[in-house]
């Protein structure tokens, strides 16, 4: 792994980092680089499958909440990274029986996937405010009024309207 990986404390932040480790577990496989995440589990279906179909399916819900998390901005519950670090945990066990990981490697991985720091603390801002209210707009003359072509057409049509079809 190119970087060491460690928990924050920060849910979202923490989520987004484990299926980082998951798209490159799944490039280790043989996954295009370039793929989205769908397309790279997509791409070493086959060989999940054959191992393990519950960590296959797994794998694809921690896919489905990553969708949501990103676009949808829904907040990642505690059960849900609990779960997601247990379904990597299996899926680099199993590639390093396949020879993808040295032990060292892993190790390190999985010592920081099992390490859960507490979340940060809260820390309340207090907008003052006069920092929350929008700056006056200055005052400004209205410009003139163009009147509309139609309105100044109606008396003319009447006129023509009487004239040909008569009261």
């Amino acid at each position: 792994m190119a970087a060491y990986w460690q928990r924050t404390g920060d849910p979202l932040g923490d989520f987004v980092r484990l299926t980082f480790l998951v798209e490159e577990a799944l490039e280790r496989l043989g996954a295009d680089r370039d793929g989205t995440l769908g397309e790279k589990l997509k791409a070493v279906e086959t060989f999940l499958a054959a191992q393990d179909s519950g960590l296959y399916r797994g794998l694809w819900e921690l896919v489905r909440i990553r969708n949501q998390v990103i676009h949808a901005r829904t907040p990642v519950p505690e059960e849900v990274l609990n779960q997601g670090s247990w379904l990597v945990s299996r899926l680099l066990l199993l590639l390093e029986k396949q020879g993808y990981y040295d032990s060292a490697e892993l190790s390190q991985i999985l010592g920081a996937l099992k390490s859960l720091p507490p979340p940060p603390a809260f820390q309340q801002v207090v907008i003052e405010p006069a920092e929350a209210q929008a700056p006056p707009h200055p005052e400004a003359k209205r410009p003139l009024e163009i009147p509309r072509r139609g309105f100044a057409l109606r008396p003319l049509l009447r006129v023509v309207r009487e004239a040909w079809w008569g009261r």
